[in-house]
């Protein structure tokens, strides 16, 4: 797994509040892979084609040390973040990759393959 893909499962323990183990990171081929995997963690029911809402989510530094997510240590979210949405979880997953990797929200496909599509390394 290269940098960026451990920047990403980084930031998407972070803003979930969850744990992805090496094994369970490598398994992720897909985008629809990664977020039935999150989905799964947060005990959500996943969307089967989920479509991207037209205004991706941001949070600021300011906003991630009120939710508690920038800590070391994952504390649970306060209630009014809670609980996360099928939605809410896709849209998110696609805001940490368009950050992240600077793509347009209209290139995170549920099918794409996040090494030879999105270009992750």
């Amino acid at each position: 797994m290269g940098l960026d893909a451990v920047e990403i499962v980084k930031r998407t323990e972070e803003l979930f509040v969850i744990t992805i183990e090496d094994d369970e990171a490598t398994a992720v081929g897909t985008v629809e892979d990664f977020y039935n995997l999150i989905c799964r963690k947060l005990n959500v029911t996943p969307l089967q084609s989920p479509v991207t809402s037209a205004k991706l989510p941001t949070i600021t530094h300011k906003e991630k040390k009120f939710l508690f997510l920038s800590t070391h240590t994952p504390l649970p979210a306060p209630p009014e973040v809670l609980p996360w949405s099928s939605q809410g979880v896709w849209d998110a997953l696609v805001a940490v990759f368009v950050d992240q990797q600077g793509l347009k929200r209209e290139e995170i496909l549920y099918s794409a393959r996040i090494v030879e599509d999105l270009g992750v390394d």
